[in-house]
């Protein structure tokens, strides 16, 4: 019997390593040099000005929300289909969490949703999840007067027009785990293009502890990543587009975006079922395909008795799930995969 096809497997090659035992060698392997040498490539990929790496996805996504001026009775509008932990840091800053149902196009928030909100709220904080590797398309966030924190931790390389990955936002979070585009092995950072968050993420930074600052043995791994970045966005659009095609197969749904000009980073490969998520996953396993639900971890997860508030929403939570893609994938695994979706039950 052949292995399991894995869900996620991280982009390291051996001589990806010598950078990391270059920074042993250098007895550097906390923070230091190479930390702040990975945050000026990710301030030149994304045209930012500045930005801080920490060790933790949770220490940037509270640090963004505290830069952003979010405290006690402040009102943070964030979708349904949120990861919980938005929700834990919200509540650790005394401050509201206003939920809404996600655009059906794209699975992020629309402008319109956030304008309907702002009837009978009054909005400090946009936390703008790009889930699966989605971003907006033509949404003016901006002239809403409200500043953004978007989290590009799964949409990182993704891009439709001339609309890209963190764009949009006045803060930007970026999650480096072994499942992330870039990984560092964990870790996460916050970037700035506005210089009056020079200022508050200097004091933020001089807040916390040194045990929260990513180390630089993760940041030399983070530095090599980088480098070969592009290359792998390639490698993933590419098996995306070939999944895809193999999806026009069945009468199942692709989650997110569908415009022809839309270059996805290739996180995974979302769909949504038209039958049991269960029965699906049961049905890849028979052929050693590892796939997996897409928001078994969302908040909407705790609200099963109003979805009819988030019709949008309740479909990719109820029957939303993703199948593997990452550039090590091989030829013959990726035909597997294919033959998995162009026969979903």
């Amino acid at each position: 019997m052949s292995d399991n096809i894995e869900f996620y497997k991280p982009t390291l090659r051996r001589g990806d390593m010598q950078s990391v035992l270059q920074a042993m060698v250098d007895e550097k392997i906390g923070p230091g040099s190479r930390k702040q040498e990975f945050i000026n490539l990710l301030c030149a990929r994304l045209k930012k000005k500045g930005g801080m790496a920490l060790r933790s996805y949770y220490d940037a996504l509270l640090s963004a929300l505290i830069i952003a001026g979010v405290g006690e009775n402040s009102n943070v509008i964030l979708s349904i289909i949120s990861p919980k932990i938005y929700r834990t840091a919200i509540k650790y800053l005394n401050a509201n969490a206003i939920y809404v149902d996600i655009d059906k196009d794209s699975g992020c928030i629309s402008s319109d949703k956030i304008l309907d909100k702002m009837k009978d709220n009054d909005i400090d904080v946009i936390l703008l999840y790009e889930p699966y590797s989605q971003i907006p398309y033509n949404e003016d966030y901006k002239g809403l007067n409200i500043k953004v924190i978007e989290d590009i931790s799964q949409s990182f390389g993704s891009s439709i027009d001339e609309n890209i990955y963190g764009n949009y936002g006045d803060i930007v979070i970026c999650a480096f785990e072994q499942e992330h585009i870039v990984s560092c092995g964990g870790g996460a950072a916050i970037l700035y293009n506005d210089m009056e968050y020079k200022e508050l993420l200097k004091k933020r930074y001089n807040q916390i502890s040194k045990y929260q600052q990513l180390p630089d043995l993760n940041a030399a791994l983070g530095i090599v990543q980088l480098k070969d970045v592009d290359k792998h966005l390639e490698k993933r659009n590419e098996i995306f587009n070939m999944f895809k095609k193999a999806l026009f197969k069945t009468e199942h749904k692709l989650f997110g975006q569908k415009d022809i000009n839309f270059y996805s980073n290739g996180w995974c490969f979302p769909v949504v079922l038209e039958s049991n998520p269960d029965d699906i996953i049961k049905f890849a396993k028979k052929y050693n395909v590892t796939c997996m639900k897409m928001f078994t971890n969302s908040i909407g997860n705790d609200y099963n008795n109003q979805y009819a508030l988030y019709p949008n929403a309740s479909s990719a939570i109820l029957r939303g799930i993703a199948f593997p893609i990452y550039p090590f994938l091989k030829p013959s695994e990726i035909d597997i995969i294919m033959k998995v979706i162009s026969h979903l039950p």
